[in-house]
């Protein structure tokens, strides 16, 4: 008993192998990059919850840390081609 085989191409739809949502939040500058911000899963992002966490808690440190990576490179850099983009 031979079992007939299909030889067509199969279109896959991405969305169905991907449930799940993810948000992220990044700062991306001149010198540098944040680490990825995972938002919680299920959480609203309203312009309270971006203030008083995500800004506030989270991004503003990343930021920060950033910036200091820079600042601590100043020693040996001249003044003005890299570390004037790191004043907050």
């Amino acid at each position: 008993m031979h079992h007939a085989v299909d030889n067509k191409k199969r279109h896959i739809d991405p969305s169905r192998l991907l449930r799940t949502s993810v948000m992220v939040s990044v700062a991306v500058s001149q010198v540098g990059m944040t680490e990825l911000i995972f938002v919680n899963p299920g959480v609203k992002v309203n312009g309270q919850y971006y203030c008083d966490v995500l800004l506030s808690q989270q991004m503003l440190p990343a930021i920060k840390r950033v910036a200091e990576r820079c600042l601590l490179t100043k020693q040996y850099v001249a003044y003005g081609e890299i570390c004037h983009f790191c004043v907050l």
